[in-house]
């Protein structure tokens, strides 16, 4: 082969490397927007990733996902001061954290105060949103509230701090004429907590879950979900209005007037786990301190490993309630305080111990895991 045939061929090649870093040059940023196309015949639609830095990038971005759906918007660390609510209609919808830092990300509201507007941080109608590492703070009314009326079926709340909401903190409406409701939820490895110690009223909840089946709620901490005056305050966890099949396992549960609630009077529940959680309540003078454990017009609900120390003077640990709950399991629970039926309520109590020392009911490192002293 002759020098110069063998300099064409050396031009050749160098142009067709060109050509194909100027085509990557130009196709990679798009990629990084709008991500991977769906195989041929994949049910999946294309899915778009969008950073934002600011809460008018915020409110922007996700207007545009509800148009797009298949959208993560991920924040940037810093705090995101919002006078409106960030309304989700998309479907496939998730807000993370970009670094995956809860701490650093904050979502924060007008204010734990009183208002005569609806004042939320994130309203969510569309199927399968999803929150990952933010911490939520400061609203008139809900943190979330999920529109079970609207069939918000699959909502994920996970790694999250949800903080100081002059109502419930994660509030799921249904509608009770239709029973249309948001099913199949999950809530893992967050904090419910108001930083005072105590809420600013009565009308407060951690997770308020009206009519949604097949929800989970695990490894969660709710801290100092309490009423200041005049009633007691919603639990930390409640699930009633024909909501079914819950499970609650593996959270801890301090300082909160009443723990978890399953059914109501006239608002019962079927089925569901409460399952291996952890509930102290310190002898702290809040004024209306109930029990850990309440089910009401809950039939065949299992009630199993559940370590409880109650300080305060209210004399039942776990009470199953009313002639419609029946089929009810209660076992292997740990607490300080009774375990008590009322109003005919109808179970099967099986392996529970009374203990009197905390250290017999609660292991030191189950609490520092949690950032909570023992």
């Amino acid at each position: 082969m002759g020098a110069a045939t063998q300099h064409n061929s050396a031009a050749l090649i160098v142009q067709f490397f060109i050509i194909v870093a100027v085509s990557l040059a130009l196709y990679l940023p798009a990629l990084a927007l709008a991500s991977s196309s769906p195989k041929e015949g994949a049910a999946e639609k294309p899915s778009s990733t969008i950073i934002v830095k600011d809460a008018v990038e915020l409110q922007n971005t996700i207007k545009l996902a509800n148009k797009l759906g298949f959208t993560t918007v991920l924040l940037m660390d810093g705090v995101y001061k919002i006078s409106k609510t960030l309304v989700i209609t998309g479907s496939h919808i998730s807000i993370a954290s970009f670094n995956g830092d809860r701490s650093k990300v904050i979502i924060r509201g007008n204010g734990m105060r009183k208002t005569k507007r609806v004042d939320n941080l994130i309203r969510v109608s569309g199927k399968y949103f999803s929150l990952d590492g933010i911490t939520l703070e400061q609203a008139g009314n809900h943190l979330i509230q999920i529109a079970g009326e609207q069939d918000a079926d699959f909502p994920s709340i996970r790694n999250c701090v949800l903080r100081d909401g002059f109502e419930q903190l994660l509030k799921v409406s249904y509608n009770r004429d239709t029973r249309i409701a948001s099913d199949y939820g999950i809530v893992d490895n967050c904090v419910f907590e108001y930083s005072d110690g105590i809420g600013p009223q009565f009308y407060i909840g951690g997770i308020d879950v009206h009519g949604g089946q097949g929800w989970i709620v695990r490894n969660s901490t709710f801290r100092d979900i309490a009423s200041p005056s005049k009633h007691v305050a919603e639990h930390a966890i409640h699930f009633w209005n024909r909501t079914k099949d819950t499970l609650v396992e593996n959270n801890v549960i301090i300082d909160c007037d009443r723990g978890v609630g399953f059914g109501l009077t006239n608002r019962p529940n079927e089925g569901g786990i409460i399952r291996n959680n952890v509930f102290l309540h310190h002898d702290n003078d809040d004024p209306y301190a109930d029990a850990s454990i309440i089910i009401e017009e809950s039939p065949n609900t299992l009630i199993e490993g559940n370590r409880i120390f109650q300080a305060h003077s209210y004399p039942n640990a776990i009470e199953f309630r009313f002639v419609e709950t029946v089929g009810v399991i209660i076992r292997n629970n740990i607490t300080n305080k009774k375990i008590q039926n009322r109003d005919d309520a109808q179970g099967t109590l099986e392996g529970n111990k009374l203990e009197v020392e905390i250290n017999k009911i609660i292991r030191p490192e189950t609490l520092r895991d949690r950032g909570v002293a023992f």
